[in-house]
């Protein structure tokens, strides 16, 4: 029962959700023997075991067991668990102490040190009890056969139930009933159509079942209302987001990459959707398997209508944690060992990566089945999310048939050479008509400047300029006297102007551009900082030509280096003229006065530049440091025709009729029309990609001694696990061997895919498997408890078609799951952990089930299909190590389509335990932390939720006593005993009075209180349980 406290608000929140607040308590998980396995163990092999193993024992320290490091060697333990900061193991890889420095002379990169520190801190979890070269407790494919989990699955015959005490409503009953009359347990009472409604509703779709809905069941008397109930929520939208979640834990799901950059993978969420469709669709499970496995190979013969979805599936490989800062075979080792764990761990129940530097310790897997699934693996071409050193995406297969593709590739190209045609014609034209385009060129408006003031559009300008007649050129072999220049004073280095020309010039074939501009310098004492010249594409974004002005000096950067060209004398004026060659990436010109020119050529453009020039700059960051002097500039021009030479008269431009400004202003409109077409072209991609693989240059791998690429051992074929079968990919095949992975692990013979399967749908639905280990089905994971269940269940799934579905409906038609919650004192006693299920576990929700149940109660929960996350665009990614991606972005969408980051986790869900995607996550493990309490107290989103929760409390009709039931209604799925109702309506009284005092408005003081109220049915146990 909720309490409520007559004092303080904070005190009262404080205290409410410190006492009714409650979650299992931490324990140890699966993901801690993961790190183990998958980093620490393969590091202490490749860099600790050859001095401190079983052969040599350096200081008296073996590392290769848990009872080595314990005991430790001359200087003791090497590890404290728990406690990194005091172990010397941490201390010597660190390279602190000049005296203890391990390994020696080849330092741990920064990331194996972390892996070791998290372990560590994490409590040094290590199954070594024997040295790695015992094998007394391995399990050997001569016992593998009599192993249960490698033994084919059958259908067992159902246990007899006693004709005077039918208590069984399935087939899954009588197994469950049987185990428990061996125990001597007796069944608790059914659960009452409240709690049914809403464990089912919870349970298929994450969310709370509305009033309506509980009151539409409360009054069907039929039968079959709970049968009826669960396929209609088998049928929701929200039903394939829940279950689509379950199977993104399996598969480590996330939108970034992993690595030290951690970059995003805007086409993740095309995975993400696949599975929440499959699910949705209810998509055999062997068909949903191949399609991740292999999708792309099945794709070129299926029906073009699922080519697209086929290949998106194989974003079930791609999607694991990667490694390398770019493509390169240096890193393949460590994404495909994420693979192989994750395929192992996730369909099969074994722990494959364990074979990596060895036979595989306990289970019947050898260093040659781990590498004969590697051969696969390296046969197969991957996307590359982009890294540090490549930044770019790379290799993400095609959405459509390569044929397809390269039709639409030539569509875009042909579309794009119509409209740069019509752009040439326009251009050519406009030349023609338009007077600020003849031989002498651009002025660029300056004469139509105002004098006295700052340049004005189209130029941009800052600091000390503007436009004076004394600044006019006396060069007139571009344009004839005028009356106008600009003077630039002495400023900032980003002081300067710019202009950005209305049709910029594009490297063509045979074309060159020509640049014209008079300038001249007049220099103080304090004044000898340089300015500069820019002339590229866009402001510094391709630079093509820079020249750097001193009072003393002219010099242009040819290629990466300055070079001085002449002296200069302050007060005189100059005239440049460059000639730029796109195709031989050359420029040459001259600069000087009339009789006193300075030709160069042969000068290199800058080697970046993507041959556009449509932007002139002159600011104060020229090549020498300070003050750049006093300058005035005149006669600027940017053209496709040589220029007069100085001393020549210039070509005066033609008069301009009315009929060629109506004309020019018409061309204007075409070309604005046609750029933002052409842009619209080249921007949008010509077809879709995904993340995922394709298939690659097929080869054999070999097996990597104690796990290094570096020791290449014997070749082994590309094939299955000798356990499984055993078989090869043929000599002759010109494919990967995904295709037949696929197929080895979905056949009918194969006896660990649909157990492994049906346990985790056990597990998602009781809240425990049958086999407690749900990602281990080897001679370390857990015996099953009811193993007779687990091979009909895996059976029947298999006849049924593969259909989840029907297994849900199978388990949840139970009356096993069908019963209350409540405790037994006898049962309690004897089976405190519920593992012969004599009753229904409580659980608590996980962490998108509370979020998305306040945004469901609150009103706010927006159930569309969101858009694409809103990373960064492509061409502004620079992440690295030390400046990695991170971002959270707000939603009211389901927590299923949140972000999910690889390296720094969404801070809301990784506080609620949700599944870290750097792992195959076959079960979560709920931790109740101080934290967590003090998020549902302060959080900014639980009290914005709360709020939104009142004022719907609010706009309903009603007394405040019907709001108050209504309240509960909305929160807890029922309705409030008496007591705890009047206690709630009498809080809601004293809260307002107390508000009173702060002199409130009335209304603010009821909304303030209805909050109050709210936050504390959102807190409740009530509400974070389901019973």
């Amino acid at each position: 029962m909720l309490r409520f406290f007559r004092c303080c608000p904070c005190v009262w929140l404080a205290a409410a959700i410190l006492c009714l607040i409650g979650l299992p308590v931490e324990q140890v998980t699966a993901a801690d023997d993961d790190l183990f396995e998958l980093r620490v163990r393969p590091l202490l092999v490749k860099h600790c075991l050859n001095c401190h193993g079983p052969r040599k024992q350096e200081g008296g320290l073996r590392l290769d067991s848990r009872t080595g490091w314990q005991r430790g060697g001359s200087r003791g333990a090497a590890i404290q668990p728990g406690e990194a900061g005091k172990s010397l193991l941490i201390r010597a890889v660190h390279y602190n102490d000049p005296e203890l420095q391990m390994p020696p002379g080849d330092k741990l990169s920064a990331r194996e040190i972390a892996d070791l520190e998290k372990w560590v801190t994490g409590g040094a979890i290590d199954p070594r009890e024997l040295a790695d070269d015992s094998s007394s407790d391995k399990l050997t494919l001569a016992k593998a056969a009599e192993f249960w989990s490698f033994r084919p699955v059958f259908r067992p015959a159902l246990p007899a139930e006693k004709s005077t005490d039918v208590w069984s409503w399935t087939p899954i009953d009588r197994f469950i009933k049987a185990r428990l009359d061996e125990h001597h347990l007796v069944p608790v009472q059914d659960a009452d159509k409240r709690t049914l409604i809403r464990r089912a509703t919870f349970d298929l779709t994450g969310l709370p079942p509305t009033p309506q809905e509980i009151s539409q069941f409360l009054a069907d008397d039929d039968p079959a209302a709970f049968p009826q109930l669960v396929d209609r929520l088998l049928e929701t939208k929200a039903y394939g987001e829940r279950w689509g979640r379950h199977w993104l834990d399996v598969a480590r799901y996330a939108d970034t990459a992993g690595d030290g950059s951690d970059y995003p993978v805007r086409e993740a969420v095309k995975y993400r959707d696949w599975v929440i469709n499959a699910f949705s669709v209810d998509q055999p499970y062997d068909e949903f398997l191949r399609e991740q496995i292999a999708g792309d190979i099945i794709a070129v013969n299926g029906p073009r209508s699922l080519y697209a979805s086929r290949v998106t599936a194989t974003g079930f490989l791609a999607i694991g944690k990667r490694y390398g800062y770019q493509p390169s075979p240096a890193f393949q080792h460590l994404d495909f060992a994420d693979v192989i764990d994750s395929v192992g761990r996730s369909l099969l129940g074994l722990s494959l990566g364990c074979a990596r530097c060895h036979d595989h310790k306990y289970d019947p897997i050898s260093a040659a089945d781990y590498y004969g699934l590697y051969g696969i693996l390296q046969s197969t071409r991957w996307a590359f999310p982009g890294g540090e050193e490549q930044k770019r995406p790379s290799d993400f297969p095609l959405l459509v048939p390569p044929k397809e593709a390269a039709q639409l590739k030539q569509q875009q190209a042909e579309s794009l050479a119509s409209i740069d045609r019509q752009l040439a014609q326009l251009r050519a034209e406009r030349i023609r008509k338009d007077t600020n385009w003849q031989a002498g060129g651009l002025d660029l408006g300056m004469e139509s400047q105002v004098l006295g003031k700052p340049l004005s559009e189209p130029w941009v300008c800052a600091g000390p300029i503007e436009v004076v007649a004394k600044a006019q050129s006396p060069f007139a072999h571009v344009h004839p006297p005028g009356t106008r220049g600009v003077r630039m004073g002495s400023g900032a280095r980003t002081d300067g102007i710019r202009y950005v020309f209305k049709e910029g010039l594009q490297a063509s074939s045979g074309k060159k551009m020509y640049f014209n501009i008079d300038f001249r310098t007049a220099a103080g004492a304090d004044q000898k900082g340089a300015y500069r010249f820019y002339l590229g594409q866009g402001v510094v974004a391709s630079l093509a030509i820079e020249c750097s002005i001193t009072p003393e000096a002219f010099v242009i950067r040819n290629g990466t280096r300055w070079e001085v060209l002449r002296k200069l004398q302050t007060g005189k004026w100059y005239t440049l003229q460059i000639t730029i060659d796109p195709a031989k990436k050359t420029y040459s010109g001259l600069v000087g006065a009339i009789g006193d020119l300075t030709e160069f050529a042969g000068k290199q453009v800058a080697p970046n530049w993507n041959g556009i020039a449509d932007c002139f700059i002159c600011d104060a960051t020229g090549h020498v440091a300070g003050p750049a002097s006093e300058r005035d500039i005149d006669n600027l021009g940017l053209q496709a025709t040589p220029f007069p030479l100085p001393g020549s008269k210039p070509v005066l431009p033609r008069m301009e009729t009315p009929a060629d400004r109506v004309r020019v202003a018409e061309i204007q409109v075409v070309q604005d029309s046609l750029k933002k077409r052409r842009k619209e072209l080249s921007d949008h991609p010509v077809y879709e990609v995904a993340y995922g693989v394709s298939e690659g240059t097929p080869v054999n791998a070999r097996i990597q001694l104690r796990g290094d690429p570096a020791k290449p051992g014997d070749e082994v074929p590309r094939r299955f696990l000798r356990v499984l079968g055993g078989d090869a990919v043929g000599a002759d095949s010109t494919g990967s061997g995904r295709l037949q992975l696929a197929s080895w692990l979905t056949r009918d013979s194969n006896p660990l895919t649909a157990r492994v399967f049906v346990n985790r749908v056990w597990q998602w639905h009781f809240g425990r498997g049958i086999v407690s280990t749900a990602s281990d089905f080897g001679s370390r994971g857990a015996a099953p408890t009811h193993p007779a269940l687990l091979d009909w269940l895996a059976a029947e799934f298999m006849d049924s078609g593969w259909s989840v579905k029907t297994l849900h409906r199978h388990m949840m038609r139970s009356r096993t799951y069908q019963l209350a919650s409540r405790d037994h004192p006898g049962n309690l006693a004897a089976d405190p952990t519920n593992q012969w299920l004599w009753r229904y576990t409580r659980r608590p929700l996980d962490a998108e089930s509370i979020r998305d149940a306040i945004l469901v109660v609150s009103g706010a929960l927006n159930r569309g299909q969101p858009g694409p996350h809103p990373f960064p665009a492509v061409h502004t990614w620079g992440f690295t190590i030390h400046h990695p991606f991170h971002a959270v972005y707000d939603s009211n969408h389901r927590s299923v389509y949140l972000m999910t980051q690889r390296n720094r986790r969404h801070p809301y869900l990784a506080l609620f335990d949700s599944a870290d995607p750097n792992l195959s996550i076959g079960s979560r493990q709920p931790t109740t932390t101080p934290t967590q309490a003090l998020y549902l107290m302060n959080s900014e989103f639980v009290h914005a939720q709360a709020r939104s929760f009142a004022e719907r409390l609010f706009r309903s009709s009603g007394t405040r006593q019907e709001r108050v039931r209504l309240a509960f209604e909305l929160g807890h799925g029922r309705q409030p005993p008496e007591a705890e109702f009047q206690a709630a309506v009498d809080f809601l009284s004293s809260y307002t009075d107390e508000l009173a005092d702060a002199n409130q408005k009335q209304t603010d003081r009821r909304l303030a209180a209805w909050a109050a109220l709210a936050r504390v049915i959102l807190t409740s146990n009530a509400f974070l349980f389901v019973d």
